[in-house]
């Protein structure tokens, strides 16, 4: 299959589960305000990236900013680390390994 093309069906393929993720995302955050009871458990959680090249890293970390409900704060200055704000973490290494098998994988996959 020519590059072009698998590169479309991998952006298309990302496309689709960043959307996923996004009203997933949105969902959880409504049920929360719209509940009597916050359900939320915030924290800062440092996540080692492989994302390599600079566009990858910027990706990355729009897109984590983007999901409702986690903000990336900063970024370490070897770039190796992302600092991420989470309202929903009630375990560290599940939030971690969310990010790490979930968005970057498909950042790593879209942005080669």
């Amino acid at each position: 299959m020519p590059k072009i093309i698998e590169n479309t069906i991998d952006f298309f393929i990302f496309l689709l589960f960043y959307l996923k993720e996004m009203v997933k995302a949105n969902l959880v955050l409504a049920r929360d305000i719209l509940s009597p009871v916050m359900k939320i458990s915030p924290g800062i959680v440092k996540v080692p990236i492989a994302a390599k090249s600079d566009s990858q890293v910027l990706a990355l970390f729009n897109l984590i900013t983007m999901t409702p409900g986690s903000l990336c704060m900063d970024i370490s200055d070897d770039k190796k680390n992302i600092y991420v704000h989470g309202m929903y973490i009630k375990n560290r290494d599940a939030f971690e390994k969310e990010i790490k098998e979930g968005i970057e994988k498909k950042v790593l996959e879209v942005f080669e």
